[in-house]
């Protein structure tokens, strides 16, 4: 946990460094990057509505992702460029250097990644307790998927 808190740190201070600046004096590029986030999160979605209840014989016989795998996960990751890409670049008034600009949004979204983090694994023992039947996990995921869906929106404001 603390390694990918690092990653997404380093992710971070690297945009905050220049590739945000870029981002913002190229609208075109800003277009490029809410159309594929977009689409990823759309397809994230569809996925995730689609799904029914978990497999307790599955998830027991998965083996963890290997961590260079994980590693080059969170590089690929495309919410999370964008979260980063739209933070540095709305933010860069925060911080005249930009490696003090990459270490306090470095910090801010590890705080944010370990309450939300918290709050989902919290979330996820609480609904895996209650949801009993294939058809009210099936529910569950359908509005799940339906409010990530909601979340493209603001992007497009």
């Amino acid at each position: 946990l603390a390694d990918r808190f690092q990653v997404r740190g380093i992710v971070v201070g690297v945009v905050a460094g220049g590739l945000g600046s870029l981002v913002m004096s190229w609208p075109a590029l800003q277009f490029w990057l809410r159309l594929f986030g977009s689409a990823y999160l759309l397809w994230l979605a569809w996925t995730i509505g689609r799904r029914g209840a978990p497999s307790a014989q599955g998830a027991a016989r998965e083996r963890p992702i290997p961590f260079g795998a994980g590693l080059l996960l969170l590089w690929s990751n495309p919410k999370g460029w964008t979260l980063a890409v739209g933070a540095a670049g709305a933010y860069t008034a925060l911080a005249e250097d930009p490696v003090h600009l990459g270490l306090l949004l470095a910090a801010v979204f590890g705080a944010a990644a370990i309450l939300s983090l918290l709050l989902w694994c919290s979330g996820g023992q609480v609904l895996a307790r209650l949801l009993k039947s294939k058809n009210q996990w099936r529910t569950v995921n359908i509005v799940l998927a339906l409010l990530l869906v909601a979340s493209i929106l603001p992007m497009w404001r």
